[in-house]
């Protein structure tokens, strides 16, 4: 369509909207009314909005609710936008070893209608439990809108680069003039996505994740933002590079197997505030099991009140988030020597309940061995500490934090400069330590992960320089 058709189009939409017969909403029932959802017994916020096609955000607003947790039984929900329950859709049960494709076939529907109508992030994951529903066949691939405050339909259409009355007909809008916020709009032939205006694509990997592991999250938007994150009630921060932006998430190796929520907010420069939620599933992590006995000379440093000191010594440094990046490759081995106990291993100490975890890996190397930094990095920590010893700790960027314990000497002071292989200490017996060797920690967003994760080549936040990580 030439430019001078498209603004006549243009003009026609916006005097047909002033002029649009106040009849028509009287002849279609009245304003639309949206749906009522009963809670039942065992839902959430979450699993609600995912049954409509909503958000836990649109439901809070619309009903008034400040805390998202705080539902009951039996309580009565406006559903926000005028969305049919999916009631009106047929449901599958997902069994082991299904996949998107062959439900897809099973059901003649479009693989890509069946990841768009579950807002499946990665469609190529499917979990055994998970309920999917299930569109009527022959419906069509595009990309699910929610309307935000001050939206109209030309905008829409504009912003898609589509045709308002595509918009109209897709959706059997009977007043193309009223739009409320949180309504769901279906944008016929765009790119399959459930994602709100400005959010694009959002990638999540590995899933499901493993406890004790990180999670890249990777989100790409139509426009600058201010990005947030939350997951298992904890905040996360972005950073940005080439305008894509990435955050890492340490997930804690004693959280539940299940899915959780990951909400994402972005902060426009209009001043809106735009929010969207997807699903993240965890699973077992395999830990095995192990004693300590700690030599009575030492049973002083398992006092509860020790242990509470040095904890809040290194909050002051574990959650630091430095927005640059210093390493760009897989980390290196802090030491050439054989691994004597793996992180994630439930402990107990002299015979007690195994109610905590190793947090680091322990090398077998000799009392003096050269510990030398896996990446490019700033020390924050260099001092001697009553549990831990002699300390180092590094800040790589991004939240990813490392720790040394149990140094014989320590060969670095706070604010230098590290480059991978550089020595920063030797190992040691220090601390509480039943014999000479390297704890080595690392921390994402302030949590203790598995560190050979950080080894792997191929660990997902490896391919950012120069491979793609589209979802």
């Amino acid at each position: 369509m030439r430019a001078g058709q498209k603004f006549v189009l243009l003009a026609l939409v916006l005097l047909l909207a002033c002029l649009w017969p106040a009849e028509a909403a009287a002849q279609s029932g009245g304003p639309l009314q949206p749906p009522i959802h009963v809670v039942q017994q065992g839902e959430t916020l979450f699993s609600i909005a995912r049954r409509y096609g909503t958000t836990v955000d649109a439901i809070l607003h619309a009903n008034g609710l400040a805390d998202p947790r705080r539902i009951y039984p039996g309580q009565r929900l406006v559903i926000p936008g005028g969305v049919q329950p999916v009631e009106s859709w047929s449901a599958h049960v997902v069994r082991p070893g299904e996949t998107l494709r062959a439900l897809a076939v099973r059901y003649d529907v479009p693989w890509q209608t069946l990841a768009l109508a579950n807002r499946l992030v990665n469609p190529h994951l499917l979990y055994a439990g998970e309920v999917l529903r299930i569109p009527a066949p022959g419906e069509r691939v595009g990309a699910l809108y929610a309307v935000q405050p001050g939206d109209s339909l030309i905008g829409i259409a504009l912003r898609y680069g589509v045709e308002v009355w595509d918009l109209v007909e897709a959706n059997g809008l009977t007043n193309p003039n009223r739009l409320l916020p949180g309504q769901w709009l279906f944008i016929p032939g765009a790119q399959p996505s459930w994602l709100p205006y400005p959010f694009r694509a959002v990638d999540l990997s590995p899933l499901p994740v493993p406890q004790g592991k990180t999670l890249l999250v990777t989100v790409r938007t139509a426009e600058p933002v201010s990005l947030t994150g939350t997951l298992f009630d904890r905040s996360f921060a972005f950073a940005e590079e080439d305008g894509v932006y990435y955050a890492l998430v340490g997930v804690h190796a004693f959280t539940e197997p299940g899915l959780y929520e990951l909400t994402l907010t972005a902060a426009l420069a209009d001043g809106r505030q735009v929010a969207t939620s997807v699903g993240v599933v965890v699973e077992e992590g395999g830990y095995g099991y192990e004693r300590i006995d700690v030599p009575a000379s030492r049973s002083s440093l398992l006092d509860p009140a020790v242990i509470a000191a040095e904890r809040e010594r290194l909050e002051t440094v574990r959650n630091l988030f430095t927005p640059q990046r210093q390493w760009r490759g897989p980390f290196q081995p802090p030491v050439e020597a054989a691994i004597s106990s793996y992180f994630g291993t439930r402990r107990s100490y002299n015979g007690g309940p195994y109610n905590s975890y190793h947090g680091g890996v322990d090398f077998d190397a000799g009392r003096g061995t050269p510990v030398r930094a896996p990446a490019d990095g700033t020390v924050v920590l260099a001092e001697p500490l009553a549990i831990r010893g002699n300390a180092v700790v590094i800040d790589h960027g991004w939240g990813v934090l490392t720790g040394y314990w149990h140094l014989s000497s320590i060969e670095v002071t706070v604010g230098q400069e590290v480059r991978t292989g550089d020595i920063i200490g030797r190992v040691g017996n220090t601390g509480l330590s039943t014999g000479a060797h390297l704890h080595w920690e690392v921390w994402v967003g302030g949590i203790s992960v598995d560190g050979l994760q950080w080894l792997d080549p191929q660990a997902p936040w490896f391919t950012l320089d120069g491979a793609s990580t589209s979802s």
